[in-house]
């Protein structure tokens, strides 16, 4: 896609879906486009730039991942080695199943840890105590059981990195990834950034009529750092995807071949419902008409990014936006590009064939927990329709199949609907699970 062309559709998608500022790269048959529209801060005329940072969410795990998988090219770690080997805060680890969780368990979200496990003080910035604060955490399931989205095993693999490196998470990023990248640093968490970079801040986009784009703070643990703890472009995401594709000049010294292949190849136990058609080790896989694309999708507090890359083609595409609708223009988006050559490949979940279900919806209600995380499920409409809740303000209603999977469409925010399900005892028939984003959350208690 031409530069003028790609900047045409970013500027008039952002304008859609009330985006106040997003970047796009492109990386095609060995030549980038990057473009950028809008303002870091709906109501200033501040421009985005190619160099403004964006809040990366959760695609900071491929950077983690990235430098696992460097270190494990040097022979300091082996995928398979369990993490008790590296870190003593997992003696005191109160679940025995813990000890059987490896770097490839947590890379792939398979370790059964819970999702979002926070201390008490969001500011502590220490990975040791957070590690240890989440081995005496109970496990969800064995390690390599099933596919549960975790951003406590990134944190710990953030400490796997801090004991091997023999510094700081962020100075081992820094030093091993983002410098040889030409990436300049950016760090997000306890309410701060640290950075020479100007960062867009982000904006919720409530449904209704005028859908203006309100400015909102960005809530991160600092525990939680190599989770979703980075703040990057497009440009910079594409970087990063040029080094998987080995394209980067150094890429056989920063990220062999081997590794490469290794962090893309599916986890046969990594059935990630919802949210890719597969995963790897840090990696999402993603389907589309010309084969298996690989990236990760992130979301913050009023931000977005998006990464996909092919490997057989060498082809890259990057999206970031400063709004919680910037995964509405990512569809769209991605339906942009696929028309004008480019089979960018992008998680489409198949609609459901069951049949509605409005009555006995009783069966599902309750409260299901995945660690400190807490939903509440419950009728509403006169009991034909079921609401969820959680603590921090998350209102979505979910639309039930007769396949007990649902779609879940906030009501607060304006983003992109998630696809779930509940899931029941093979012998009984009872709810025991709903799977929401990834996630596993047991069943309580009934309402």
């Amino acid at each position: 896609m031409e530069a003028h062309l790609a900047a045409d559709r970013l500027h008039g998608l952002a304008h859609d879906h009330s985006v106040p500022g997003a970047q796009l790269t492109i990386r095609r048959a060995g030549e980038t486009v990057s473009v950028a529209t809008g303002v870091t801060r709906a109501g200033t005329t501040r421009p985005v730039t190619a160099d403004t940072a964006f809040a990366l969410g959760s695609v900071t795990k491929v950077f983690t991942a990235t430098v696992v998988a460097q270190f494990v090219a040097e022979g300091d770690l082996e995928w398979d080695d369990p993490v008790a080997e590296y870190l003593a805060e997992f003696d005191g680890a109160v679940d025995e199943r813990m000890s059987a969780i490896t770097l490839r368990h947590l890379l792939s979200h398979t370790a059964g840890l819970v999702a979002d496990h926070e201390l008490d003080e969001a500011g502590e910035v220490s990975l040791a105590r957070y590690t240890a604060s989440a081995a005496a955490t109970a496990a969800l399931h064995a390690p390599g059981h099933c596919f549960s989205y975790s951003n406590t095993g990134y944190s710990i693999l953030g400490r796997v990195i801090e004991t091997v490196g023999d510094m700081k998470w962020q100075a081992v990023m820094e030093n091993s990834l983002l410098r040889p990248l030409g990436i300049d640093p950016v760090f997000l968490g306890g309410g701060s950034a640290t950075g020479l970079r100007a960062v867009a801040d982000g904006h919720a986009v409530r449904p209704g009529r005028e859908r203006a784009a309100h400015p909102v703070g960005l809530y991160l643990p600092a525990g939680w750092a190599p989770a979703s703890g980075l703040a990057g472009s497009a440009g910079d995401l594409v970087a990063l995807a040029a080094l998987h594709l080995g394209a980067h000049p150094d890429a056989d010294t920063l990220l062999p071949a081997t590794e490469r292949a290794e962090m893309g190849a599916g986890e046969p136990a990594a059935d990630a419902f919802g949210m890719a058609d597969g995963w790897g080790l840090g990696l999402a896989r993603y389907a589309s008409p010309d084969g298996t694309w690989l990236g990760h999708d992130g979301t913050a507090d009023g931000a977005t990014a998006h990464l996909r890359f092919h490997p057989d083609s060498g082809t890259a595409v990057a999206l970031t936006t400063n709004a919680t609708t910037g995964t509405l223009l990512w569809a769209d988006l991605v339906d942009t590009l696929r028309a004008h050559g480019v089979p960018v490949g992008d998680h489409r979940p198949a609609a459901s064939t069951a049949p509605a279900v409005t009555t006995g919806l009783d069966r599902f209600t309750g409260d299901y927990r995945n660690g400190d995380t807490r939903f509440a499920v419950r009728t509403h409409h006169d009991g034909t329709a079921l609401r969820l809740t959680d603590a921090t303000g998350l209102t979505a209603d979910l639309a039930l199949d007769g396949d007990l999977t649902f779609t879940a469409r906030r009501t607060d925010t304006d983003t992109a609907p998630w696809t779930g399900r509940f899931v029941t005892h093979p012998g009984t028939g009872d709810v025991i699970l709903m799977q929401l984003g990834g996630r596993s959350a047991r069943r309580t208690t009934t309402a």
